[in-house]
């Protein structure tokens, strides 16, 4: 029996997508696995490995390897995309849930990042983003009424979509991370306990003359995630 760990894993990844194995769920023992699979054990070691690092499996020690939750969405910062597109990306089902869009007094946070005064009103479009059914971000993005109408909304992907189609395409964003706990209102909104670990996203898309277009304040669950960041250097 033989086969590449890639090849291995794919079909895995694939089988756990179409359900043949649930969320919490055991696998079978490796020399069985191995045997339904067709590849060897050495095989099947690596191609588990590579699951483990993509967030679709997790190992106990004595107790076996079992099917995470949901699996880590690896986001490279380098490229500015939506979070639909994040989920599509993992073969996963995108959705939103309590979807909000109203005028509003921009905080100091927005009405620096849009370069207006403090409670200038600006829109903004709440959503609690899922993959799979289970909520995994909780988006605020918000912009001023120049920008864009909100019944330009209508009948486009996304923001980003709309935005062009209004002649406002975004060229770039700056992204900050910060970490922080949820807070209860957060929290059941997420579908986690009290205090746990967020990752909070802030980031501002510009066009392509520098004006500022979107500020968006992202709630991530940082056991959803793992983010990638290209860097130079080292700095001589």
């Amino acid at each position: 029996m033989s086969g590449l760990p890639e090849v291995t894993a794919a079909g895995l990844r694939s089988r756990i997508r179409e359900g043949e194995w649930r969320p919490g769920e055991r696998l079978p023992a490796e020399p069985e696995l191995a045997e339904r699979v067709g590849v060897s054990r050495a095989t099947l070691r690596d191609a588990i490995r590579v699951l483990e690092q993509d967030g679709y499996l997790r190992r106990a020690h004595g107790s076996g390897t079992y099917v995470t939750q949901r699996p880590l969405l690896r986001n490279n910062l380098e490229q500015n995309f939506g979070v639909t597109d994040l989920i599509e990306e993992f073969g996963m089902r995108p959705g939103t849930r309590e979807r909000s869009l109203r005028e509003e007094p921009a905080d100091a946070e927005v009405a620096e990042g849009l370069g207006v005064a403090p409670g200038t009103p600006v829109h903004a479009l709440r959503r609690v983003r899922t993959a799979g059914g289970e909520p995994i971000v909780l988006s605020a993005d918000f912009w001023a009424p120049a920008v864009l109408d909100p019944a330009r909304l209508d009948g486009h992907r996304s923001l980003y979509a709309a935005l062009e189609a209004a002649g406002h395409g975004v060229h770039h964003g700056v992204a900050r991370i910060r970490p922080a706990t949820a807070e209860p209102e957060l929290a059941a909104r997420l579908n986690v306990e009290p205090g746990a670990l967020l990752l909070v996203l802030l980031q501002i898309d510009y066009d392509a003359r520098d004006g500022p277009l979107i500020v968006s304040r992202e709630h991530h669950l940082a056991d959803a995630f793992a983010m990638t960041v290209y860097r130079k250097g080292p700095h001589r």
